[in-house]
């Protein structure tokens, strides 16, 4: 089952309406319908916090929507992200700006503000990302189960 399956059945099994989860997340109908019926949507337009409240509303953890196996072991902090970004860029002894035209990623906003950019990008930059940083994107998803 693709990711807008899941996220369809999820919801069917949360008992909301496309509607109603739509209000619930402030996004449009048409944007959930989008979910619902292309598997690239979520990643490619969902932000990491956005997904994280997508997730938490369905009450399942980030990488059963995605279909992803949960990530064992420590969790990296977005706040480090600028460090690892930093230390990729060294480890190829290439400019933070080559390393940028390479991966086609806009860096910048995660180097000077890595919390802010799990609020405005997408979950796919940050797949990206990780994939040139060597490490699984999951790593980076806030520990959902922290109080």
């Amino acid at each position: 089952m693709g990711t807008a399956a899941r996220l369809r059945a999820l919801r069917i099994r949360a008992g909301l309406s496309r509607v109603e989860m739509a209000q619930l997340l402030g996004l449009n109908d048409a944007w959930v319908a989008d979910l619902e019926t292309r598997d690239g949507e979520l990643a490619s337009t969902l932000s990491l916090f956005k997904a994280l409240e997508l997730a938490a509303l369905l009450g399942v953890p980030l990488h059963e929507l995605v279909n992803e196996p949960p990530v064992a072991g420590e969790r990296i902090s977005l706040l480090d992200l600028p460090d690892l970004i930093r230390a990729r860029a060294g480890h190829e002894n290439i400019s933070i700006e080559q390393l940028q035209a390479r991966l086609d990623l806009d860096l910048r906003a995660v180097l000077s503000s890595p919390i802010q950019s799990a609020s405005d990008f997408p979950i796919g930059f940050f797949q990206a990302l990780a994939y040139e940083l060597g490490i699984n994107w999951l790593t980076l998803v806030p520990d959902e189960h922290a109080d």
